[in-house]
């Protein structure tokens, strides 16, 4: 079997297990909701507020994007920049460190639940930056990608904000508007935001910084 089966193989496990895990955590979730009283409408929005969700429906996306499935398909070139699943890495890199560090003591799962929990924060950040690392040819990335790692998560932040201007919901304490009030929580996100550029800067670093004559999707 050759290098690129192998890694279209890899892609291809990594997006069913992601895909199947964040099917399920949303049926968890919007049921819980449903059980308190409220709507569909309102699961879903809770469901699709947290970074966690988020990242991993794109990290899902991106390894659907490389396998053997869609590894040949122009459409799905996007997904396959290297700056793209960069982003991706350190934004996956991100939630399993910030779960790990700040959120896990604040839950109790238990069952299918406790499942989903760990594919999701303990599973796929550690296994996706296999994925970039084979994927993302050496020296395809410049400084300036560093900065293209915040594009995603600073639009998650304004989503985020804009979202519970208008419904009350903020997912995470350390951006909960309400509570802390919008200085904190800039100064909250300021400081996640050097934590992203660092992170990119050094998977940068790790692949090298000048970019080849010639770039193409790594098939």
């Amino acid at each position: 079997m050759t290098y690129v089966k192998l890694l279209q193989k890899f892609a291809a496990l990594l997006a069913i297990l992601g895909g199947l895990a964040l099917v399920v955590q949303s049926v968890l979730t919007v049921s819980h909701q449903m059980e308190l009283g409220r709507s569909l409408g309102y699961g879903v929005v809770v469901y699709t507020g947290y970074f966690t969700i988020t990242t991993n429906a794109l990290c899902a996306a991106i390894a659907l994007a490389f396998s053997p499935w869609f590894a040949t398909d122009r459409r799905f070139a996007g997904l396959r920049e290297p700056w793209v699943v960069t982003c991706a890495t350190a934004s996956i890199v991100m939630v399993g460190a910030v779960y790990h560090l700040l959120l896990s003591r604040l839950f109790h799962q238990e069952g299918v639940q406790a499942i989903c929990n760990a594919v999701l924060h303990y599973t796929i950040p550690p296994l996706f930056p296999v994925l970039w690392w084979f994927a993302v040819p050496r020296n395809s990335l410049v400084w300036s990608d560093a900065w293209r790692v915040l594009a995603y998560p600073l639009g998650y932040l304004v989503y985020v904000v804009a979202r519970g201007e208008a419904t009350g919901l903020y997912p995470y304490f350390f951006i909960d508007v309400p509570r802390i009030g919008y200085s904190q929580a800039l100064l909250n996100a300021a400081g996640l935001s050097v934590l992203f550029i660092a992170a990119g800067a050094l998977l940068i670093v790790i692949k090298g910084t000048i970019r080849p004559p010639v770039t193409g999707d790594t098939e």
